[in-house]
């Protein structure tokens, strides 16, 4: 589909969206009967539990999942504690965390614990929600013993293997705390099957490969929240969490070549992965207020992350081994972090917060690389392969909320902050850095149900460590040399939305958003040889999207949504090898997600679909380019899902869904360089594409 069909398909659904949200709404005023539900204040919408009745939810998730218009984003990969801010508070408080995802803090609350969820738009004086114009609030009650007990129990089946999931979680008072445990498993199967050709510039096939791939893990998590309230008013919680994963993969491939017109037994390759991790996080705060005006909380976290890898490729021809290779791969990265939280309140316009922060994070990374000709392994050498990486970082912010009136909430901020980045081993560098972080939010209320919203904010991305040491992929035979001359990419966001609030289960968000990014992060080459993480200069990018919860009560569905996800983006950078403008690495230009679900309350049965159209994305090497067309968000391209619930037994959730059903391959072409991609000398082409099959699921959910 041409760019500007695109284009015309995203402003159709726009327009779409809003008339339905138009036709829906005052078919609803004037035929269906209010929920119930507290009316809504100037950029305010309180969702009482009534409103999810009709849902019957066992927990906090179940109820913030039918939030119109709402998901949770669980923060932006960037510097820091206070910059990874998600969406999602808990009794105006953000979680003290960074492990742990908002739908597993979610998922072990119990339904019956919400005393409302509030929706909030712009920004708030009395709520942590500093540089986010759109949150949830979940406020829970301060009646009632804590004491209940959460399940859920998952069994999947794919490709004739079964798989069992699950969670249990209690919640008791002791010693005058809420105390909270919860023990997750998870875990899960992949097989995909297909074939792969391999041709010669003029389009000759030099190979086929009838490939197979199977893989599984297993993670196991314990976790432990506490929350005690003392009489002075003060707030002590404590989070801890450990988790253990397990992955392994094989992956096998025949490989043919024609002879004469034939097709003919050349070898076949092996790859296999085994991975063990092992994480730990400890972290905390503790409230207090010095006066009806000004709060202080303090904050602190350390985790810890072990992993070991082992990785093997083969090649066997018709009489032996023909190449071998293996990667032993260890990793320890550390993190620690305090900070101060010091929110002051001068009236009912104007809140100030001060901020201070301190991190140290290290990662000590050992790679090992061995070769077999035929004649046993031997080690071969690569640059950066071991070597230890330490940043030591500091952060002070000032932000300022003025609500002038009901209509207009506007917040500024500066955050500042200064780092010492330095690695030794094989690499030895020190690097400091320094960076402000101006911000700027306004949000205005045309109206209680419509809401425009602009922003402004620089932000610094955070680095993956494991850019500093170097890599290697064996069944891509692909190696990328860690660079210690990597820094963190700079951007500056502007970013406009309109959103429109009907009937009480419709919204549409219109958005448009422009980045300006410097020293953006991608592949560079290294010595015309290898490939490095790196940066490659200045940027651009931008993104188009809608957002909609549409109720289809007016068009003769009752009880029936239909939710509409999609955007529209396009980037561009000059690539560091052919000096041309291209677009982002691994950037999607377009993607959309529908879902449909229909409750019959009086039967307690509720049915629904999702699609989800897959994502193309592309990537850069020094002699190769590759494009993918892969899983948007479901799990496989072109997905469609499907699923029955029923909530009939009483304090269970039972839901049963089969997804990929269309089972559209997964793509992939590699197009290989005979020299650097400049060059323009093709040598070869790969097209790969591969299926992985149906899915079932059987989830029973409850609570005692």
């Amino acid at each position: 589909m041409k760019y500007k069909q695109l284009l015309s398909a995203f402003g159709v659904l726009a327009l779409v969206c809003t008339g339905l949200s138009t036709g829906t709404a005052l078919a609803q005023e004037t035929t269906a009967a209010p929920e119930a539900t507290k009316p809504d204040t100037e950029g305010v919408s309180v969702y009482t539990p009534d409103f999810f009745a009709s849902y019957y939810p066992v927990t906090a998730l179940d109820m913030v999942r039918q939030i119109p218009g709402f998901s949770i984003n669980n923060g932006a990969n960037v510097r820091g504690f206070g910059g990874a801010a998600g969406n999602v508070l808990i009794d105006g408080e953000r979680p003290s965390t960074k492990s742990d995802s908002l739908d597993s803090i979610l998922q072990r609350i119990s339904a019956d614990r919400v005393e409302r969820i509030d929706l909030i738009r712009g920004s708030s004086p009395d709520l942590d929600m500093r540089g986010l114009s759109r949150v949830i609030n979940v406020i829970l009650k301060t009646t009632g013993d804590n004491k209940n007990n959460n399940w859920s129990f998952e069994s999947t089946y794919s490709r004739r293997r079964v798989v069992v999931n699950g969670e249990f979680v209690t919640n008791f008072t002791a010693g005058g705390a809420d105390i909270t445990l919860g023990l997750n498993k998870q875990g899960g199967p992949f097989r995909s099957s297909g074939i792969e050709n391999r041709f010669s510039p003029p389009g000759a096939l030099q190979e086929r490969r009838d490939e197979a791939a199977q893989s599984v893990f297993t993670t196991w998590s314990p976790s432990l929240n506490l929350e005690k309230k003392f009489t002075n008013g003060h707030v002590l919680r404590l989070n801890a969490k450990a988790t253990d994963s397990v992955f392994k993969r094989n992956e096998f491939s025949f490989v043919e070549t024609p002879v004469a017109g034939n097709l003919d037994f050349l070898r076949f390759d092996t790859n296999t992965a085994r991975a063990h991790n092992k994480r730990t996080e400890f972290s905390g705060d503790y409230s207090l207020s010095l006066s009806k005006t000004l709060d202080v909380k303090f904050i602190g976290l350390k985790n810890r992350n072990t992993a070991n890898d082992q990785f093997l490729s083969s090649r066997v021809n018709a009489t032996s081994l023909d190449t071998a290779s293996r990667v032993f791969s260890k990793e320890k990265a550390t993190e620690s972090i305090a900070r101060t939280v010091v929110d002051w309140a001068l009236n009912k316009k104007h809140s100030v917060q001060f901020t201070a922060e301190g991190a140290l994070n290290a990662l000590n990374a050992n790679l090992q690389l061995e070769s077999d000709d035929g004649s046993g392994f031997v080690p071969i050498v690569l640059p950066v392969s071991n070597t230890q990486v330490k940043e030591r970082r500091g952060e002070v912010s000032a932000s300022w909320v003025f609500v002038p009136n009901p209509k207009w909430t506007l917040e500024s901020g500066l955050k500042v902050e200064r780092s010492r980045l330095s690695q030794s081993g094989d690499a030895s560098r020190t690097r400091t850095f320094s960076f402000p972080k101006p911000s700027f939010t306004a949000s205005y209320n045309l109206s209680k149900k419509n809401q425009l919203r602009l922003s402004a904010v620089r932000k610094v991305a955070q680095l993956n460590f494991k850019d500093f040491v170097t890599s290697v992929n064996l069944t891509d035979e692909q190696t990328d040399v860690g660079n210690p001359e990597l820094e963190p990419d700079r951007t500056w966001t502007v970013k406009g939305e309109w959103e429109r609030r009907f009937a009480t289960k419709g919204s549409v968000t219109i958005s448009a958003k422009r980045d300006w990014i410097s020293q953006v992060q991608g592949r560079v080459p290294v010595d015309n040889l290898f490939d490095a993480p790196g940066n490659l200069g200045n940027a651009s990018r931008w993104q188009l999207r809608v957002v909609a919860r549409l109720p289809l009560d007016g068009l003769g569905l009752k009880n029936a949504t239909l939710d509409a996800d999609g955007f529209l983006a396009d980037s561009a950078v000059t690539d560091p090898v052919t000096g041309e403008r291209r677009i982002l690495e691994r950037m999607a230009k377009h993607n959309f997600n529908l879902s449909f679900r229909q409750d019959f309350s009086a039967r307690r049965i509720a049915w629904g679909w999702a699609y989800n159209n897959g994502v193309t994305r592309r990537s850069f090497r020094l002699f190769e380019e590759q494009i993918t067309h892969g899983g948007g968000g479901r799990g496989s391209p072109r997905a469609l899902s499907l699923f029955v619930e029923t909530t009939r037994i009483a304090g269970m959730t039972a839901t049963f869904d089969v997804r990929n059903i269309l089972n559209r391959p997964g793509t992939r072409t590699r197009t290989f360089y005979d020299g650097p991609r400049s060059d323009g000398l093709v040598e070869a082409t790969e097209s790969q594409s591969r299926k992985s099959g149906l899915r079932f699921r059987l989830q029973l959910r409850g609570a005692f």
